[in-house]
């Protein structure tokens, strides 16, 4: 069965427990518990509940007092509350959603009624976080692309004006070198500023064949440029001992997947300490019929709990204070697009490795070549 979210039920009483375990379970929600006020809120910081199912009357923290200490916390604030009533007391239910709470079930209703208000509180908690998320990255956008076309006029002013240059000058100029050096760079900014604005632009992926080789080595010079000082003992590698086969995708969105699982990885190593490293690696896999390319972004950092490796891609699950749980959601969202997926495991060895997989170019695939005229 599929797994729908993941439900924690604070409750005295441990035949009510069972009870909301056994109709939650059933319906495929994993399930936590609690039987004291008093430790809700560290349990929710450690498992990240989808929904938190309150009982109203505890002996050691009254349920009001647990929601508003939930509400006032600024990682489990977002958490959602089905506070749990003994009765159908209108009083009662007020005093909940004063508090704080979501929703309320009275703990006699039907099993059928309870399923419907978690799955309500669920998907209404990812609907408007990703409406706040999408407000966020639509002004990111809207920023970037405004940067990019500042920078893309001056450039081409350089770039015509060089070209310009470089028609007057004779071929045995000892300074046709520098001006060669200014058209490298001029055209390798562009491209880079090419990929940087498909990584906000709106529509369908923008497919052609991609170079992997060039786009890893790329993607990790702009990640580590971007690096603050403090952060640059943590190393970063592309190890690309063969050419990796060719692949047919949108080559911004590809490196703003990769700088995502760069970042992720440089994160989870600069919290136990400063100095580490990252690896990416590519190769081609034939996998359940099928031909990919693999590109694994792995660290020697402190790995991914077990109990969140099946959840790490799923949207607004973060373990991170101040995440947003959106990155690794986007990047997943990115490959399925273009026919690919992503996916996650720690390294015997230790630390963290999420892997690319896109669709090979099969030969027969590949646009044909441009052979040249002969006299």
């Amino acid at each position: 069965m599929e797994e729908k979210g993941t439900v924690l039920i604070v409750d005295d009483s441990a035949g009510d427990r069972a009870l909301f375990r056994t109709i939650l379970a059933r319906a495929g929600y994993t399930v936590f518990e609690v039987d004291q006020g008093s430790e809700t809120l560290a349990k929710a910081l450690e498992v990240r509940p989808h929904v938190i199912v309150l009982d109203m009357n505890l002996p050691d923290l009254n349920g009001l007092d647990v929601c508003r200490a939930l509400r006032g916390d600024p990682e489990a604030g977002g958490i959602p509350v089905l506070m749990l009533t003994v009765r159908h007391d209108d009083s009662d239910v007020l005093a909940g959603l004063q508090a704080g709470a979501d929703d309320y079930v009275a703990k006699d209703s039907a099993p059928e009624l309870v399923l419907a208000r978690v799955r309500r509180l669920v998907e209404y908690r990812q609907l408007v976080a990703l409406a706040m998320l999408n407000r966020q990255l639509v002004q990111v956008g809207r920023l970037l692309a405004g940067i990019i076309h500042e920078i893309r006029g001056p450039l081409s002013v350089i770039r015509g004006s060089a070209e310009l240059l470089r028609l007057g000058l004779n071929p045995d100029d000892g300074n046709l070198q520098w001006v060669d050096s200014i058209l490298r760079g001029a055209h390798l900014l562009q491209v880079r500023l090419e990929h940087l604005m498909s990584t906000v632009r709106a529509g369908p992926p923008q497919f052609q064949v991609v170079d992997l080789g060039a786009l890893l080595h790329e993607s990790v010079e702009l990640f580590v440029k971007g690096l603050p000082p403090s952060g640059r003992g943590i190393s970063v590698q592309a190890e690309i001992e063969t050419a990796p086969s060719p692949v047919r995708a949108d080559a911004g969105r590809i490196m703003q997947v990769l700088i995502e699982l760069l970042s992720n990885a440089h994160q989870a190593i600069a919290t136990t300490r400063q100095k580490g490293h990252i690896w990416l690696r590519a190769e081609s896999v034939d996998q359940d019929g099928c031909c990919w390319v693999k590109i694994d972004v792995s660290d020697d950092g402190p790995g991914i709990p077990e109990a969140y490796l099946d959840r790490i891609l799923e949207p607004f699950f973060t373990t991170k204070q101040g995440g947003t749980g959106y990155g690794l959601y986007l990047a997943s969202q990115i490959l399925r697009e273009q026919g690919g997926r992503l996916t996650a495991c720690n390294n015997p060895a230790g630390g963290a490795c999420l892997s690319i997989w896109l669709p090979r170019l099969i030969e027969h695939d590949r646009p044909p070549r441009t052979e040249g005229t002969r006299s």
